[in-house]
């Protein structure tokens, strides 16, 4: 597709628009199927991301996506069309908005709900430096109401604020959304649009000879007061002092630029509710727009195979089965976390509580508190924004909560935004909580059997299948294993997948004539020190302990070993320590790999910094 500067776009006629939205939405096929990515959503939105660039003036005016998956179109639009193909590539432009790659990328997001917070800061900004014409758009999606900051940030819209929201209403999240507010949403979704009656009234009417254009203004003038008195009382909006707009077919061109100028009008905050088809113009994603939310590149697309994340669900339905006060809790994330079966099985034993993990966990609490058993399962990534609820409301009160933490470790494409490189780093100084990360199926299963009893605890898995490898180095399943050289030259300490680049590096130090052990862990805390050193005195003390993580190495599991080693709380007998984690920086996108490998986590590099230490 040929750059097109705003200008252009703006002169373009809107039969022509209407010919680049469906351009848009072959580009989209084309390339996302190959790259991998987001595509149901960014099918849907063509027609909004159109018309935001053809009625706005960025970068003036601010344009924030607030699901930052779905940017895909703005991102072609706004100068990126020839580095389309390198989407989510290591190297190439980001699967979500961001402000080193383009200054119409006005504030990054990946995590939801967090768009209309900035945009109101945009806007305070512009008065404060005394422009008063400029606007600050978020286009947010209907499942990011159900997070409570967006209502925290609708609290503080005042009356003068030039900031428009732009609700894409597809009916979904990445599962089908719930809770009361999406209630209200669709009650408003499959209302009849004022406008779109409005429009067609004023046509009719104005159409009569001579009194048309009089009769027709006094109508739309009833109307409007009509509208207000009316949907001042049923729309939550419009009790926050915004004035809405819709619903409208978001999908249609002329009814999305027909709105935007006429709230634009307004000069004052407004909404502008428009109902779209996730997955819009590919048959396949239409039909199946969960399936099709993120889908692999056509180099690595296996079919849904095993995984930790469906082990997980399985092995959750057969404990729930035996104990019927096990209930399984998620944020927006059924398939995601391997719950879509558990739903289905014990639908009232089930609760997706939408894109609210501060919620999740606090409910989850609460279910401790009166005898159930909950397991909530979410992405690492999202379980940083409930750290407080985690702390204040399951730690403080040592009750039985469940945590599995999907996605732990890189997670490739996705980028920054959702590696889930801090959760251990966040909880390991929490006081009464366990954290254990799994590295093969048994290992969780066993992990999972073993429910908490007082406490919260932590159960990280990784995203995709296990390391055969692993299985066979370490084939007993125990919290703590040791494979390997007796009086090793170095004892390698890891936990989780990342344990077979430690087996990887070992294998390197044998060939270069040095001894090498691997010591698994698979609950960091609390650790079994008796265990520990038993295997330590059995095996021979190492002349350097090398603590390999996936995860921050700052305030993380290997600067909690070495201190523990160096302070005496664990004897390891060595005689120098070396910690091989993510350093200090935000790891990019690309491939999972070629990550680890960049942060120095692949077995050649951590072989190689053992052999310098070494010397």
């Amino acid at each position: 597709m040929e750059a097109l500067s705003n200008e252009k776009l703006k002169k373009m006629s809107l039969a022509s628009a209407q010919k680049l939205a469906e351009r848009i939405r072959k580009i989209l096929v084309d390339n996302v199927t190959v790259t991998g990515g987001h595509l149901a959503s960014n099918l849907g939105i063509v027609e909004i991301s159109l018309a935001v660039l053809r009625c706005f003036d960025p970068p003036r005016d601010r344009i924030i996506y607030d699901t930052g998956h779905q940017s895909y179109v703005h991102k072609l639009l706004t100068g990126r069309a020839s580095l389309f193909s390198t989407l989510r590539q290591e190297g190439g432009i980001s699967g979500f908005p961001r402000r080193d790659e383009s200054p119409f990328d006005a504030f990054g997001t990946g995590h939801s709900s967090t768009g209309i917070s900035a945009a109101l800061g945009f806007c305070e900004a512009a008065r404060l430096s005394g422009d008063n014409s400029a606007w600050s758009v978020a286009v947010i999606g209907d499942g990011a109401f159900t997070n409570g900051m967006v209502f925290e940030a609708l609290n503080n819209v005042r009356r003068g604020d030039k900031i428009m929201i732009i609700l894409n209403d597809n009916g979904m999240s990445i599962s089908k959304n719930v809770g009361a507010l999406a209630e209200q949403l669709n009650k408003l979704r499959t209302g009849s649009g004022y406008f779109e009656v409005m429009e067609k009234s004023r046509k009719a009417i104005t159409s009569i000879p001579l009194v048309g254009k009089p009769v027709a203004g006094a109508i739309v003038g009833v109307k409007k007061r009509l509208k207000r008195a009316v949907v001042t009382q049923s729309n939550v909006f419009e009790q926050y002092g915004i004035r809405y707009f819709g619903p409208g077919d978001g999908n249609d061109l002329a009814t999305v630029e027909r709105l935007i100028r006429v709230a634009k009008k307004q000069n004052a905050p407004c909404i502008i509710h428009l109902n779209t088809k996730k997955g819009k113009g590919f048959e396949p994603a239409e039909s199946s727009p969960s399936s099709y939310h993120s889908v692999g590149s056509k180099k690595n697309s296996p079919e849904k195979r095993c995984s930790f994340s469906r082990v997980f669900g399985s092995e959750l339905i057969r404990l729930a089965e035996e104990d019927e006060k096990i209930v399984a809790i998620t944020a927006a994330m059924c398939d995601g976390v391997g719950l879509d079966g558990f739903a289905e099985r014990f639908p009232e034993r089930f609760f997706d509580v939408g894109i609210a993990e501060e919620h999740a966990v606090t409910f989850a609490s609460a279910l401790a508190a009166d005898g159930l058993k909950p397991y909530l399962a979410l992405y690492s990534t999202f379980f940083q924004r409930a750290y407080d609820q985690f702390l204040h409301d399951a730690a403080l009160q040592s009750l039985p909560v469940n945590v599995v933490l999907d996605r732990a470790g890189v997670v490739g494409e996705d980028g920054p935004t959702h590696h889930g490189l801090f959760d251990v780093s966040m909880a390991l100084n929490i006081p009464g909580v366990s954290i254990s990360s799994p590295a093969t199926y048994r290992e969780l299963i066993t992990e999972l059997k073993t429910s908490s009893a007082s406490g919260p605890r932590i159960v990280r898995i990784p995203k995709g299948a296990q390391d055969q490898a692993l299985c066979e180095a370490f084939p007993c399943r125990e919290p703590v294993e040791l494979a390997g050289d007796v009086d090793p030259d170095c004892l390698f300490v890891a936990y989780g997948r990342i344990t077979s680049a430690a087996l990887g590096a070992a294998a390197i130090l044998r060939e270069n004539g040095l001894r090498a052990a691997v010591m698994k862990i698979t609950r960091l805390k609390p650790l079994d020190a008796v265990k520990i050193e038993s295997l330590i005195a059995g095996n021979g003390a190492p002349t350097l302990l090398c603590a390999v993580e996936e995860g921050m190495r700052r305030g993380g599991f290997g600067e909690a070993l070495v201190a523990d080693a160096a302070t005496g709380n664990l004897v390891f007998g060595a005689k120098d320590f070396l910690i091989c984690a993510v350093e200090d920086e935000f790891v990019p996108h690309g491939k999972t790999s070629s990550m680890l490998a960049r942060c120095g986590l692949d077995a050649a590099s951590i072989a190689g910094r053992v052999l310098e230490k070494l010397k």
